[in-house]
This record gives structure tokens, C-alpha cells and sequence, in this order.
């Protein structure tokens, strides 16, 4: 016999296929529900017409009796789907809501917590669904019904809520901040992941946020009057550090807190095609170059680069290598100890069999985990290494200590240095800051040097690694991921271990009669006195084999300056046929040498550009991070400079770009648009 009543799912197979979105578990829910809600009207229709030995065979359950096996097949399959579908749908919810483990640290705006809505029992389903059914019955089959919004973060049960960890606590709200709900720090569209709470200012700008990382304050470079002032020095740095961390920080969606970017540091991470240095006795030569300024058209960047000299492999002398490696408590995370041993298997392939390596490992208390060893002896370095595990409290000034004895012990006549890897905790041996850098600077003028990788964040005492690697006439690095340790480790590894020119100082005259005003991008923390040029007592940066080096001032004509003249006495001064912009001094000492050499030279109309473009990529890219390094921390100069500009710079600029560096901070500065929108400034 056949059934000629309407198919209960035909209206439903008339409906449009909705389009793929976050509310589609609830679309096909609410369908099920349609389905089952008909199914169970048509039932209770008027019966089937002819005699009773004409009806179809009947369950033989007593509790079904009167119902044909035909009649109930349709509302026991959409029950079926009903009851699938509401438990997984809960489950799928209520797991993707919750924070991934390796998701950064992030504040938390706390809101009065909803009751959660617990998935309905398997006997209520037949119930729901009815219930729904009965108020959609009139209506057509493809509306289907609305699904429930989920919840926010602010909103969600307790178990649910994304938490920051301990070592990030949520910060008190300011009342210049609102709490917002943002995308950029990590959140999802609704219907995904919820939304993460960020603080912005009420212009929307997103805040820097506390990361329980320490650096050093400084106050920006200002501006300075030639006639009053018309010597620059300071000390050249080579350290990448800021350029690293500012790095990461944006990736994960943070805006870096002022102090933690240092503009020269920003430069100084990329490679420049200056000049190649003459040789060994002659280790370096300035490169000039004065071109338009691109974010104030009334002044112009006076550019200082420098390459150090690459010797021959043949040439290079042995080296002598310490790894001071932290395995307290705090190192036990996977961007810490983990890409620590991976960053030094990294650095051994790179040791010739004229090299030894040493490991000293300090937690609680120090300790020799490898003898001087060849570094052709790869396996039991490795072995020392895969040994090691975090744990303890932080006795970083005993390993130090140690570290230094076992130096002294493999001393060679090539490269003698202390490696130290933390995350930037010292706890307990000497407690005294200044202590500890003159033990460093001492040992520095016995021939043995300090150079510092971070790792990690939430710990991280930048402070005390900068310091202590300036005093050991070494670089810090931060080593992000493993990407960043073959940056610093491999492709760098004559820069990072071998030095060609000791205390490099740099000393700018102005010409007042051509220079009304300059600036010094970056080098706060490298600020040298007038007389310190002179004094090859006074400590400063080193160069490695191969490092490039920039320097950017920002000089103002004469003529266009801020600073009014002075009423009473006179702040000119006239050419006297000389047409020099500035002059450039510079002093370094070659390995080994405790008396340092003069380097001179003019900076000339013949170095002057109309157009940046004509002074080629690399001013044109050094520029771009300069803007890119003031417009991150907020500076009182060159904020007007758009993201939009920045990345049109630093895309003409971009060169070769043989690594990638380049098209990284391109991608970058399009991250920290999204943070930081022009709109807000």
C-alpha cells in the first residue's frame, strides 16, 4: 500500500542552503527541531482511512500501542539527530571557549559570571523540541529560527574563562582606560573563540600592557642647539635585543612598553651594504649620506654606517667558549631551557676543531656539567646539554664566578668568552648590582668577555643583561624562537663571537653656520661625555667580524630651526669659506691594544641628497625603522609619520633582502597599525 502523506522533511529540502557561518550547529539544531515538531502534528492527524484489517502492522510495545512502525519512524530519526546533535554542539562549545596553553599572557576584565546553561538531559529533548515546535508550527519550514548568541568571555561560567597566567597579573584598570573586547590580542569573530578583554585608551589605541619584564628607563634623545652645543659622542652599540623583543611582543598581539624599544637596537638588527673594511688594521670605514627627512620636510638625516672586517676562515684564531646556562625554576618553559639547547647545538656545528667549549650550569647552586672539551667532540657536548633541567632558585653570580675560573683555565690567544643564557633572574650570590658589573669589568681587562642571550618573557631583567653585557665588552641578544638563535648563532656567528675594533666612539662637530639644530636617533643608554672621547679609559661598544653599524642624526638647516635666537649676544656664526656640514671622529682599539687610533673625515656637499631615493635602499630602510622605532614608543618626534608611509618606505627601500629580515618588518609594521591605528594619534 502506498503512503501519500506529505514527506514531513519536503519543506525543509525546499529551504536555501544557508551560507558557511559561526551559527550553523544552531541552524541545524533549530531544523531538527522543526522536523520533529511536525512529525509529531502530522501524527496526531486524523487516521488513516478504510477498515482496521487495511492498517499497516503495529509495534508489538505495549507502550506504543495504536502507533504504526511507519508512523513513528520519522519522529524516532529527527529524535536521534536531536540528541546528537545538542550534546556535541555544547561540548565543541564549551572547548574551543577555553584558553589555548600556548597563548600569550593576557589581562583579564573580570564581569559578574552568568550561571552556565548545562546541556539538556536525554529525556528533556523530546520535550524541547516539542515546545519549540509548538510556537514555530504556523511558520514556514526555511525561517529557521535564530541561534542564542554565545557567551562572551566577561559572561561565561567560572570554568570557562580565559585566565592570564599568575606571572602576568591582570592590571588595575586606569580611569583614562576602558576594558574593550578586541580581535588583535587574540580574540575571534563571535561564534568562535571568545573575545579577549585588552585595555585601550579612549581614543582606542591599545595600551602597553605590564609583561613583568624589567628594562631600563631613559629619556629620549631632545633636540640641541649647535651653537650652543655642537659636539655629539656617544658609544656605538651592536646589541638586537629591543628589535627582537619589540618583535615578539607584536606577533602576539602587545604593544611594547616604551623603554623595552631602543631605536638604535631597532636599526642595528638588519644588515647594511656598506662598504667592506680595507683590513685587519684598518677594521672599518664611515659611510655618509645627508638626504631629506621623510617625516618633516624641514630638516634632513645625516647617516653614519660602518661595516666591521670579515677575516678569512684560515685567519680566525681559536676560540675559547663558556656556556653559563640558567636551569632555575623560571627556565622551565618551552621558549626557555627547550630552545636554549637547541640554540647551542645550533652554535657547535659552527666550531672548528681549534675550539673548546666549556658548560656551567647554575640553579641553587653552581656547577661544572663539561670540562673543556674540543669542539669536535660534539657528542658529549651534546650529551652535557640534553642533561641539563630547570629547577631551583637563581645563584647566577656563583655561575658567573665559575664560569669565569674555567675561562681562565682554557685561555687562548684568540677569543675568550663567557656565554650566559637566562631569562634574566639573578636571586641570590652577589645581590649588588654595581658589584657584580665591576667583577664583569674586571675580568673584561684580563682578556675575557661577556656576552648575554634572553630567552623568554614574563622574567625577562633586560636591565641587568644590558649592563652586564656592556661591561664585558660583549652583545646581548634575545633569542624569540629558532629562527632568531640561527640569525644570532649562525649567520652571524663572526659578529657574535669574534671582535675587530674595542671601544668604538663616535664624535660629531656641527658646523652652527650651516646646522641650526640635531638630534640623536636613539643611543640613550650610550651617552658619552665630551671628554670621554679622548679617554681610552672609558669604556665602550665593540665591533665583530662582518656587524654593520648606522648612526642617524636629524640636522636642521640654518634658517629653519625651532629654537628662537637669542635676544642679548649672538648664536650665529658665518662659513668662513668652510662648506662642511659636520665633522666625524671616531676612535677604536684592535684586539689585544690598550691605546686607541683616530678616524677622520667631513661630511661634505658632495654627500648631500635631494631625494632619499637617490641615497639608495639602505638609507631609505634605515630611515623607514627609525620611523617605525619613534611611532612605537610614542616619540615627540616623527609620530606624523603614517603606518601607511612607513611601510611605502620601507618597501622601496627593501633591496635584496637576502634573508627575509626586511619583508618581516614590513609584515610588523602592518602589525602594529592594527594596534596603534593613525586615526588615534
Amino acid at each position: 500500500m502506498t503512503d501519500h502523506r506529505p514527506d514531513p522533511f519536503e519543506n525543509l529540502g525546499q529551504s536555501p542552503v544557508p551560507p558557511p557561518r559561526a551559527s550553523a550547529k544552531a541552524a541545524a539544531l533549530a531544523a531538527a527541531r522543526a522536523a520533529y515538531a511536525e512529525a509529531e502534528t502530522k501524527k496526531n492527524a486524523t487516521s488513516t482511512q478504510g477498515s482496521d484489517r487495511g492498517r499497516r502492522h503495529m509495534s508489538i510495545k505495549e507502550i506504543l500501542k495504536g502507533l504504526s512502525i511507519m508512523d513513528i519512524r520519522i519522529p524516532l530519526g529527527t529524535t536521534a539527530v536531536a540528541l546528537l546533535l545538542l550534546p556535541l554542539g555544547y561540548q565543541l562549545y564549551s572547548t574551543t571557549a577555553m584558553t589555548s596553553v600556548q597563548a600569550p599572557p593576557r589581562p583579564q576584565i573580570t564581569a559578574p559570571a552568568a550561571e552556565p546553561v548545562p546541556p539538556p538531559a536525554r529525556e528533556e529533548v523530546a520535550d524541547i523540541a516539542v515546545q519549540q515546535g509548538s510556537a514555530d508550527a504556523a511558520a514556514d519550514s526555511d525561517a529557521l529560527a535564530a541561534p542564542e548568541p554565545m557567551l562572551l568571555e566577561s559572561e561565561a561560567a567560572p570554568d570557562m574563562r580565559m585566565v592570564a597566567p599568575q606571572s602576568m597579573p591582570a592590571p588595575a584598570i586606569s580611569p583614562s582606560l576602558s576594558a574593550v573586547q578586541t580581535e588583535a590580542y587574540g580574540g575571534a569573530p563571535v561564534g568562535g573563540l571568545a573575545k579577549q578583554s585588552v585595555f585601550a585608551d579612549e581614543a582606542g589605541r591599545m595600551a602597553p600592557l605590564p609583561s613583568g619584564d624589567e628594562f631600563t628607563s631613559f629619556d629620549e634623545q631632545r633636540l640641541k642647539v649647535a651653537a650652543e652645543d655642537p659636539v655629539s659622542t656617544f658609544s656605538i652599540d651592536v646589541d638586537t635585543a629591543s628589535y627582537s623583543y619589540a618583535r615578539r611582543m607584536l606577533e602576539d598581539g602587545y604593544v611594547p612598553e616604551p623603554d623595552a624599544v631602543r631605536i638604535e637596537e631597532l636599526i642595528n638588527y638588519f644588515p647594511y651594504d656598506y662598504p667592506a673594511a680595507p683590513s685587519a688594521e684598518v677594521p672599518f670605514q664611515p659611510t655618509l649620506r645627508v638626504f631629506p627627512t621623510p617625516w618633516n620636510d624641514k630638516t634632513q638625516i645625516l647617516s653614519i654606517g660602518i661595516r666591521g672586517y670579515e677575516p678569512p676562515a684560515e685567519a680566525i684564531a681559536p676560540s675559547n667558549l663558556v656556556f653559563l646556562i640558567d636551569t632555575s625554576g623560571s627556565m622551565d618553559e618551552p621558549d626557555k631551557l627547550p630552545l636554549l639547547k637547541r640554540s647551542f647545538a645550533l652554535l657547535l656545528d659552527q666550531l672548528s676543531e681549534k675550539d673548546t667549549v666549556s658548560i656551567v650550569a647554575y640553579a641553587g647552586s653552581a656547577g661544572v656539567v663539561l670540562e673543556p672539551t674540543a669542539a669536535s667532540e660534539k657528542a658529549k657536548i651534546l650529551s652535557g646539554l640534553d642533561e641539563l633541567g630547570a629547577g631551583g632558585s637563581t645563584a647566577g653570580a656563583d655561575g658567573i664566578e665559575l664560569a669565569y675560573r674555567l675561562a681562565e683555565e682554557g685561555k687562548t690567544n684568540g677569543t675568550n668568552r663567557v656565554i650566559l643564557a637566562t631569562d634574566g633572574d639573578f636571586n641570590v650570590g652577589i645581590d649588588d648590582p654595581d658589584a657584580l658589573k665591576q667583577f664583569i669589568a674586571k675580568k673584561r681587562q684580563s682578556g675575557i668577555s661577556l656576552s648575554v642571550l634572553g630567552f623568554g618573557r614574563g622574567n625577562l631583567d633586560d636591565a641587568t643583561m644590558q649592563a652586564l653585557a656592556q661591561n664585558g665588552n660583549g652583545n646581548a641578544s634575545y633569542i624569540s624562537n629558532f629562527a632568531e638563535a640561527k640569525k644570532v648563532l649562525v649567520e652571524e656567528v663572526g659578529g657574535t663571537l669574534h671582535t675587530i675594533a674595542q671601544d668604538v666612539k663616535i664624535q660629531v662637530e656641527f658646523n652652527p653656520a650651516l646646522v641650526s639644530e640635531y638630534r640623536l636617533i636613539g643611543y640613550e643608554t650610550r651617552h658619552l661625555e665630551r671628554e670621554d672621547f679622548n679617554n681610552d679609559a672609558v669604556d665602550a661598544g665593540d665591533v665583530g667580524a662582518g656587524h654593520t653599524v648606522t648612526a642617524l642624526y636629524e640636522i636642521t638647516p640654518v634658517g629653519a630651526g625651532q629654537v628662537d635666537s637669542l635676544r642679548y649676544g649672538s648664536d650665529t656664526a658665518t662659513t668662513g669659506g668652510n662648506e662642511e656640514i659636520a665633522f666625524l671622529k671616531m676612535r677604536y682599539k684592535l684586539p689585544g691594544e690598550s691605546v686607541s687610533q683616530l678616524m677622520e673625515q667631513p661630511v661634505t656637499p658632495e654627500v648631500v641628497y635631494d631625494d632619499i631615493t637617490l641615497a639608495g635602499s639602505d638609507a631609505q630602510f634605515a630611515t623607514a625603522v627609525a620611523a617605525f622605532g619613534q611611532k612605537l614608543k610614542d616619540s615627540v618626534y616623527g609620530t606624523d609619520m603614517t603606518w601607511a608611509e612607513i611601510e611605502a618606505l620601507a618597501k622601496a627601500g627593501r633591496g635584496e633582502d637576502e634573508g627575509g629580515y626586511r619583508a618581516e618588518f614590513i609584515r610588523l609594521v602592518q602589525d602594529a597599525a592594527l594596534l596603534e591605528p593613525d586615526a588615534t594619534r
